[in-house]
């Protein structure tokens, strides 16, 4: 997945079952409120806001964003291509599909 172009146009969609293949691989992030995560998020998926996404995160890093629907995700993922983010995920149908999958999640504040 290691790649040194930057990636252009739209971030690239994975399905709950492309993310769970390649989990280890990439650095799942949720964009949700504290309270949303808390209450279930995918294991090992770390809650991250944009600003510390620049700050702390290098631009080479696979990052899969992810949220409740997809809807929020997208938003994110889009505007991470357009800061120079070589590899970004957008999980379809976000955390909603993760668990209609039977995938399982985890609750409380750490992944």
């Amino acid at each position: 997945m290691k790649s040194t172009k930057k990636q252009t146009g739209n971030p690239i969609l994975l399905t709950p079952a492309q993310l769970k293949s390649r989990q280890n691989q990439l650095l799942v992030v949720d964009i949700r409120g504290w309270f949303e995560y808390w209450m279930s998020h995918i294991p090992g998926a770390q809650r991250i806001n944009q600003s510390r996404i620049l700050k702390n995160i290098s631009k080479d890093q696979a990052i899969a964003v992810t949220c409740l629907s997809g809807h929020r995700s997208a938003i994110v993922a889009q505007w991470l291509v357009s800061q120079g983010y070589r590899q970004v995920y957008n999980l379809q149908g976000g955390l909603l599909a993760w668990q209609g999958k039977g995938y399982s999640v985890h609750r409380g504040s750490y992944p």
